[in-house]
């Protein structure tokens, strides 16, 4: 995969720049880079950790923007907790031998 930088004019209305202002980031490059990888993530075309590359931030620092801008970056469906409650039902049997 290409990792060389592309650079593009991206002409935007003024109506983003107030949202744009709410993301992390010195540039509107960083800022827009952010916006599309966290963008990618949401719509779960990438993983956390591929949206993390894409942004430019480490995993640990995409994590934290992304539960400063309210999204989440874990799942935990009703099948994992089904799959959890059986788990621990096990084990209080084993652990009640």
């Amino acid at each position: 995969m290409n990792t060389q930088p592309a650079t593009f004019e991206v002409t935007l209305p003024e109506d983003l720049i107030p949202f744009l202002d709410k993301i992390s980031g010195d540039s509107i490059d960083q800022k827009v880079r952010l916006a599309f990888a966290m963008n990618l993530f949401t719509s779960k075309t990438v993983t956390l950790e591929k949206a993390a590359e894409l942004s430019g931030l480490s995993l640990l620092d995409f994590m934290y923007v992304l539960g400063e801008q309210g999204i989440p970056w874990g799942e935990y469906t009703d099948e994992h907790k089904k799959q959890d409650d059986l788990v621990i039902k096990k084990m209080i049997k084993e652990i009640g031998r």
